[in-house]
């Protein structure tokens, strides 16, 4: 199971890292181009879009693995007791939210692949626009479970 967990953890900081330096190197052309050239890149805005939502994405699997996500400080000085059902509350919510996140974006996902539209200005099918939704609600959800387990 670690070797699982570093391979999944490797491949969504490799994913973020280089969606990540996508979105600085079309951002730094669309400024040259805006500024310098006196035109614009008009895929660059959707491109920028597009890999910064994979960059969050899997940036979040990477919380989720680490327990580094969104948490109330106020409870940490609690009695033991609040503290436990604190993070119980904490651990359901995450749980359900990734559920959700799974199920509609899997919805979202299919109905675009059937569809076949592409990206308005990149020839890129929309399908695969929306797979970060699914394919980072299921390694959440896998370290999520594991932290269930465990």
């Amino acid at each position: 199971m670690v070797k699982v967990d570093q391979w999944i953890e490797r491949f969504s900081a490799l994913l973020m890292f280089v969606s990540l330096i996508v979105t600085v190197g079309v951002t730094l052309l669309q400024v040259i181009y805006r500024y310098v050239l006196n035109t614009s890149l008009v895929w660059g805005q959707e491109a920028v879009l597009i890999t910064f939502v994979y960059t969050v994405l899997f940036g979040a699997v990477i919380c989720v693995k680490h327990y580094d996500h969104l948490q109330v400080d106020l409870l940490e000085n609690a009695p033991g007791w609040v503290q436990r059902f604190s993070r119980l509350l904490e651990n359901i919510v995450t749980t359900a939210f990734i559920v959700v996140l799974l199920f509609y974006g899997g919805i979202l996902f299919l109905d675009n692949l059937a569809s076949g539209t592409t990206v308005a200005t990149l020839p890129v099918e929309q399908a695969y626009v929306y797979l970060a939704i699914p394919l980072s609600a299921v390694l959440m959800l896998y370290f999520q479970v594991r932290r269930w387990v465990t």
